[in-house]
């Protein structure tokens, strides 16, 4: 590995991407147009449209990426546009005359689910009139005293006529002749009514032969069972017609699905999908202490509501529920919604329940969900690869071109507009887009975060109107950002309370041996800060053995153990080639309690052990980010802004002196957008940030020792830390392997 010069920190320019605004070409974005188009997200509009467009089996959707990112919005517009416009039929359920248990599922153009419901109504309330204006005419009354005139007259005659003993057999076949008259009479009479009312609705619904089939039963039913629904007065001999009467249900219609107002396919958002929800329900009531049923309480899902179009359901919810995950599985598996008997409550209360027919399904499911359970999915439910074929996959971030600026500041235009905020000026805009940078990390993206974007923008608004202004201005911004952060950093500031107050240890001046302040990242809830902890290493002669204090107590996860490892690799390669590597060595974080991850501090490690070998101070008001390879190569780590402001921060409580500063892996230059106040420290070189590619950079800059470099002999140059190391090692390796003398 080559040594490098020693590097030069950053110019204060780099620190921090800033959008003039004056680029944006406008005052305030009442001049900008509504945007109509979206914001990156090329791949997964065109994984959606193709999920729209393809009308196969098992081709549902699975919308992936973080929460907030838009997904359901841009979903709902895109359906809106591309999803069709052919409204899909009404549903509803028919009593089943041959079978009451298994109701029947009745198919109807949009609209005519909710006519044949008002005809059904108005069909019973004309026979009910009609029925009693029959049954109390002078004819039907005149007939029924015929039949009771026969009947006495027939009762009279066996009673003059015929012996006792033949009494009790004659009169009561007398009385059953009498009733089966009258229940004809009564039949006669009903169909007169009946018929010519169901006739003129079968005619109006002539093209559709199962609502006549169903009208043709319900008239015959009507006939058999007409004393069901009439009462006679005993003292008034009036007759009234008992719209209370439970059999009436019968004769209704159970509107399922009702698609009368709808132009254009269904999208159906399901909120909380439960198997009742998802599928369907059927309601029970207590009856004699039994829970019964009829078609008339059958519920609909939220798969009957978006049959023929969308299903919108997030997928973390419907995971939740075994029950409904199986059963959605079913029914696109069966494409029809079965709705299952329920199970018995109780041992005690068993309730009577219903088997309706299935009804047709055709809909398009769309998940919403993060990549983890996409790929959760995936890797342990079979069926999910067969049902839900198209990855919608949304970016989370976008390239900070100009076209995209200029799309981003109209995406703010849009938001403002439909959230009703006040205008925002160009710097405010400006602002808006720099924060978003930040969001990724990134100076050369862009975050597509909206609930983020749009928080900021709310709140923003927010101080703008406690200042009494009419336009948001990029103060109000900033004052945003500095309130979101001030809510949540409770935490930040008891912790860098416990370093000022020297509770925890973090030297910013002097110099000492074996020991570097290393910079992590700690995350509370959404926010995250700069951790800065102390990194010590202690050496000795020993068997090669590099002790990482976290991982033997079992407070680090396997990244972190992996950097420790490579620790070892990177000495024993280096320096130790032609030699066992006669080294013991501990490593330890100091005043760290909890478990921690991640591979970024092993440069600090790394640099706190050559310091222990070669017996030179490192620089105590440096800080030091990054992770090595084998190699000894700086390679690329997360939160590098909020690592360095957390290192900042302490220096600047303690008092700049113009030494501090971080050293940060070279390629991590993309990823500064600090903090204006550092940006201004650096401008006044109050405080560095230096960019090292190699190991050999680092511990050059903490030392002020060249790190020393092979010459043509493979000897290091005199004197450098690497040196140093080796000449220490070989010192070991002698120790370890001489024999020991004996005492006399």
């Amino acid at each position: 590995m080559r040594c490098m010069s020693k590097p030069n920190p950053l110019n204060y320019r780099f620190l921090r991407k800033t959008l003039n605004p004056k680029r944006l070409k406008f005052i305030t974005t009442t001049e900008l147009k509504p945007l109509t188009e979206f914001v990156g997200q090329e791949r997964a509009l065109e994984a959606l449209r193709f999920g729209i467009g393809i009308r196969r089996q098992g081709y549902n959707l699975y919308a992936m990426g973080p929460s907030g990112i838009g997904k359901r919005a841009l979903i709902r517009t895109v359906l809106e546009r591309h999803a069709g416009k052919i409204t899909p039929s009404d549903w509803c359920y028919i009593h089943n005359f041959e079978v009451p248990e298994k109701p029947i599922a009745l198919q109807l153009p949009p609209g005519m689910g909710m006519v044949l419901q008002q005809d059904m109504k108005l069909l019973i309330n004309e026979i009910s009139t009609n029925i009693i204006a029959v049954f109390e005419s002078d004819e039907y009354r005149g007939r029924m005293q015929e039949i009771n005139d026969n009947f006495n007259a027939k009762r009279e005659s066996v009673n003059k006529t015929t012996s006792e003993n033949s009494i009790k057999h004659k009169i009561p076949h007398l009385y059953k002749e009498r009733h089966e008259k009258e229940k004809e009479l009564q039949k006669q009479f009903t169909l007169a009514v009946v018929e010519p009312l169901v006739q003129k609705l079968i005619k109006k619904y002539t093209d559709f032969a199962c609502v006549v089939k169903y009208l043709q039963a319900v008239q015959e039913d009507i006939v058999t069972h007409v004393n069901d629904f009439i009462k006679s007065d005993e003292n008034t001999n009036i007759i009234t017609f008992s719209f209370e009467s439970p059999e009436l249900a019968r004769y209704k219609i159970n509107l399922l699905i009702d698609h009368s107002d709808r132009k254009g396919v269904p999208i159906v958002f399901e909120e909380n999908p439960s198997y009742s929800n998802l599928i369907c329900r059927v309601e029970h009531v207590s009856q004699f202490g039994a829970l019964v049923t009829n078609f008339t309480l059958i519920r609909a899902g939220a798969l009957h509501k978006a049959n023929g179009g969308y299903l919108i359901i997030e997928a973390r919810k419907i995971k939740k529920d075994h029950k409904a995950w199986e059963g959605l599985k079913r029914a696109l598996y069966a494409r029809k919604i079965e709705i299952e008997s329920i199970e018995h409550l109780s041992e005690s209360v068993q309730p009577i329940s219903l088997e309706p027919m299935p009804i047709p399904l055709d809909v398009k499911i769309i998940l919403l969900g993060d990549r983890h359970h996409y790929y959760s999915l995936t890797n342990h439910d079979p069926d999910f690869g067969e049902l839900f074929k198209v990855a919608v996959d949304f970016d989370e971030q976008i390239e900070r071109s100009p076209a995209n600026i200029r799309l981003y500041a109209r995406l703010i235009g849009t938001i403002i507009q439909n959230e009703k905020l006040r205008p925002f000026d160009a710097a405010a805009v400006a602002e808006v887009i720099d924060q978003s940078s930040r969001l990724t990390e990134d100076i050369e993206k862009l975050s597509t975060h909206i609930r983020s974007i749009d928080d900021l923008m709310v709140e923003a608004d927010y101080w703008a109107g406690m200042g009494n202004k009419m336009l948001v201005e990029a103060v109000d911004v900033k004052q945003a950002i500095a309130a979101q952060i001030h809510r949540r950093d409770r935490a930040r500031e008891v912790y860098y309370e416990e370093i000022n107050r020297d509770f925890i240890i973090i030297n910013t001046k002097d110099k000492a041996i074996g020991q570097v302040n290393c910079l992590s990242v700690v995350r509370t809830g959404k926010f995250s800060y700069g951790h800065p902890t102390r990194v010590t290493a202690k050496v000795h002669v020993g068997k090669g053995k590099i002790i990482d204090i976290q991982r033997e107590i079992k407070l680090a996860g396997p990244i972190h153990s992996k950097g420790g490892l490579i620790l070892s690799n990177y000495i024993a390669s280096r320096y130790s080639q032609d030699q066992p590597l006669a080294l013991s060595a501990s490593l330890s974080f100091e005043q760290i309690y909890g478990s921690m991850e991640g591979d970024s501090a092993s440069v600090a490690e790394l640099c706190a052990l050559l310091s222990a070998l070669a017996d030179v101070p490192i620089k105590q008001f440096l800080a030091v980010t990054g992770s090595v390879d084998q190699y000894g190569e700086v390679q690329a780590i997360g939160g590098v802004n909020q690592k360095i402001e957390g290192f900042y921060d302490i220096c600047k409580a303690r008092g700049l002196s113009g030494q501090q500063g971080v050293l940060i892996p070279y390629v991590n230059i993309k990823n500064l957008m600090l903090r204006e106040d550092i940006v201004e420290s650096a401008k006044k070189q109050e405080f560095f940030v230096y960019p090292v590619k190699t190991i050999d950079q680092a511990i050059t800059l903490l030392t002020d020792v060249p790190a020393g470099v092979r010459n043509k002999q493979g000897q290091f140059s005199r004197d450098s830390i690497n040196d140093k190391v080796e000449k220490k090692l070989k010192e070991y390796s002698k120790i370890l392997s001489s024999p020991k003398k004996h005492k006399k």
